[in-house]
């Protein structure tokens, strides 16, 4: 059976889709491990352990709202366009296009501040975050972003106003959180790094994968990759 440029691309397309699947689920269950791991050590405790503190989010982060959209923005990522703009959606983590430029480049948390409020994202790469997108760099000395991430994952974050809700950085600010030893999280943080760092290599494979495809496919239909000759 001579093959077609249609059944190849097919093939391309449930290669592609596999792939990106199997991956998607590995990233679900890695994600899940951290936060077993979080809970087990920080969650539930009636008294502090020496050396833990309660304090706020003010006391351990940087916050800041998102600014206007940039002027230069793509669709995709381009040579000119490489930095990603993250906005409050949820669909692919907020991702609002591509920008020439960043605003952050440490690791860092995002929270939602409108409609989807409380939607919190671990953000690892440089990045500008845009109107209604509240940014929080720990002060490292304090806290890791992987234990703030996690730390707001794993609590109720509420808008204000009767209208249409938000999330205001002076109210958020006021956010109590428990800071534990500088060794302890010095260790949780050691622990849960790899699952992360994990995660992103399949995140950016998955993006390699729809690449090549995007890549591909057009040479597939067009005839510009010959597999007229390919008989199974």
């Amino acid at each position: 059976m001579s093959l077609t440029p249609s059944f190849i691309s097919y093939i391309v397309l449930f290669i592609e889709m596999v792939f990106i699947h199997l991956r998607s689920v590995s990233n679900k269950n890695l994600e899940q491990q951290a936060q077993t791991i979080f809970q087990e050590r920080f969650q539930h405790r009636d008294n502090l352990p020496e050396g833990w503190k309660t304090m706020t989010l003010a006391d351990v982060s940087n916050m800041s709202a998102g600014g206007d959209k940039p002027n230069t923005i793509s669709s995709q990522k381009t040579s000119e366009c490489q930095y990603p703009i993250y906005s409050n959606g949820i669909s692919n983590d907020g991702l609002y296009g591509y920008t020439s430029d960043y605003k952050i480049d440490t690791e860092s948390v995002t929270v939602s501040a409108r409609g989807t409020i409380g939607f919190v994202c671990l953000r690892h790469i440089p990045y500008t975050p845009i109107v209604r997108l509240v940014t929080l760099i720990p002060h490292t000395n304090l806290a890791s972003a992987k234990y703030l991430y996690l730390w707001l994952k794993s609590i109720p974050i509420h808008g204000t106003g009767t209208t249409q809700q938000q999330l205001t950085v002076p109210d958020f600010r006021k956010t109590e959180i428990i800071v534990p030893s500088e060794s302890e999280m010095r260790s949780f943080t050691d622990t849960v790094t790899p699952f992360y760092q994990q995660i992103w290599a399949n995140q950016d494979e998955s993006t390699k994968l729809a690449d090549i495809r995007d890549s591909l496919l057009p040479k597939f239909m067009s005839g510009e990759i010959d597999v007229s000759d390919i008989d199974l």
